[in-house]
């Protein structure tokens, strides 16, 4: 019970302890120069009418793409790369200790801020499309009936997939301040990922379908 009352004789003698007189000055300060900084943002946000919705450009931090890298609104960059997947249960207990081996050299060479996304996209079928939509005219030139009849049926089991199946997508997103230290970045990044992560550069059409994806997370893509 001793104990009990010492305490709170101390919490009271917390109590009527004032801060020095400088403390409550440079407080003051700290809060007029964060009252003012509030001010100056909010002075530089475009006024609405009423009823009026932000414009795209307002909302989102992204100016422009410079090729397949993107420009936020503050002039710095990010990219993304995407990560090959990896059947965890088809490989063998040396490979798998192989491929965290690769991450843990990933992580730990790679010190700088990255992000890690994993999207659900729909099956690329544009090369398996391109092949039997060639050997369809190929066989519609030989009057081959048959090959024209596989060939169909092979092009409409791709856009099946296509609609009805979509593929779980890995991307590594990396910053840089400058053009320069995003290139940097990105080649770092596909040195230190070895063998089996194989990552490599996403292209700008790929990029402003991750963008969307994004930004309207219940809309499909």
């Amino acid at each position: 019970m001793a104990g009990i009352e010492t305490s709170t004789r101390f919490i009271v003698c917390l109590k009527w302890i004032e801060p020095p007189t400088a403390f409550r000055a440079i407080r003051k300060e700290q809060i007029s120069a964060m009252a003012k900084i509030k001010q100056g943002t909010s002075q530089k946000k475009r006024p609405l009418k009423k009823g009026e919705l932000p414009s795209v450009q307002e909302v989102i931090p992204i100016k422009r793409m410079d090729q397949n890298d993107v420009v936020k609104d503050d002039d710095s960059y990010l990219a993304f790369l995407k990560v090959s997947t990896q059947d965890i249960n088809g490989l063998s207990a040396q490979e798998q200790q192989q491929a965290q081996s690769q991450f843990e050299n990933l992580s730990r060479i790679y010190d700088d801020d990255m992000s890690i996304l994993s999207m659900m996209f729909p099956t690329n079928i544009d090369s398996n499309l391109t092949f039997w939509n060639k050997k369809l005219m190929q066989a519609k030139k030989r009057q081959n009936m048959a090959q024209m009849m596989i060939c169909r049926e092979q092009i409409q089991r791709l856009l099946w997939v296509e609609m009805e199946l979509s593929n779980l997508e890995f991307y590594c997103m990396v910053y840089g301040k400058t053009k320069k230290d995003i290139i940097l970045a990105k080649t770092l990044m596909k040195r230190s990922g070895g063998s089996l992560l194989k990552i490599r550069d996403v292209s700008a059409g790929q990029t402003e379908k991750i963008l969307t994806k994004l930004f309207n997370m219940n809309t499909a893509i």
